[in-house]
């Protein structure tokens, strides 16, 4: 019986081993899904697996669950409820440079982090930098200062084998409040406004958060675009340069 057990645990485990290697395989290069093409870190975010006794996906938090009476850290949303959601990930991954805008219930910031993260757990030696206009908002966007940031929660929202399959550099707790870092050299951080905060680094992709209400967006953005692979900026509508961008993108049809 015992002979017999360990073969037959042996044999699971391996099963369990080819199935996560496989995910790993989705989660980085996507997948179709029902018909519909998944790009790789919407894969990741909605529809990978999790362990025997956790949920698929990996999930947010919704800092307006009570007033919701809903779950306070909710599955990321997939096309189901979000259709665009597969056109938003499929532009972050083909545009070197891209402006997108937003409405408060597109959740395209916990997208724009979404990418950031899966970009640096994925992907080694990758740096992602984070502009926003407070240095507050920079934590609440990464690691986060009183309650978890966005990529934090993502991380630690994952299932607990994808943790193990890409560990971070030093433990959570001891990683700044701004910043994030993977034992494969990838390195998420966060700054807040200022034109020449980018200049210093040659990053791999720069996300602008709110870029239609930063100082200094303009003369950032032109920095960013000189040192680095990838450049996105979302925002909110209001007067500004991006603003103007955007408008003239629309009218050039």
């Amino acid at each position: 019986m015992g002979v017999g057990r360990t073969v037959l645990e042996k044999q699971a485990k391996a099963k369990r081993e080819l199935l996560r290697r496989q995910e790993l395989a989705l989660c980085r290069e996507g997948s179709i899904v029902k018909g519909l093409w998944i790009p790789g870190p919407l894969y990741w975010l909605h529809f990978v697996i999790g362990d025997d006794d956790e949920p698929a996906g990996v999930h947010t938090f919704d800092e307006r669950w009570q007033e919701k009476r809903t779950e306070p850290f909710p599955r990321f949303p997939g096309p189901d409820t979000l259709p665009y959601l597969p056109w938003v990930f499929s532009r972050f991954l083909e545009a070197k440079r891209l402006f997108l805008e937003k409405s408060r219930d597109m959740m395209a910031t916990w997208c724009a982090i979404g990418y950031a993260a899966w970009s640096c757990q994925f992907f080694s030696k990758t740096r992602v930098i984070v502009q926003t206009q407070k240095e507050e908002k920079v934590f609440d966007l990464i690691k986060g200062k009183d309650a978890p940031g966005y990529a934090r929660t993502l991380y630690e929202r994952q299932p607990v084998w994808l943790q193990q399959r890409h560990p971070l550099s030093r433990p959570m707790e001891l990683q700044s409040q701004g910043e994030i870092t993977w034992a494969n050299g990838s390195v998420l951080m966060g700054v807040p406004k200022g034109a020449d905060q980018i200049r210093q680094y040659h990053p791999t992709l720069v996300i602008f958060d709110e870029a239609a209400h930063l100082d200094e967006f303009q003369p950032a953005y032109g920095n960013a675009d000189l040192v680095a692979s990838q450049v996105i900026a979302v925002s909110s509508a209001g007067p500004s340069w991006f603003g103007d961008v955007c408008s003239d993108a629309k009218q050039a049809g």
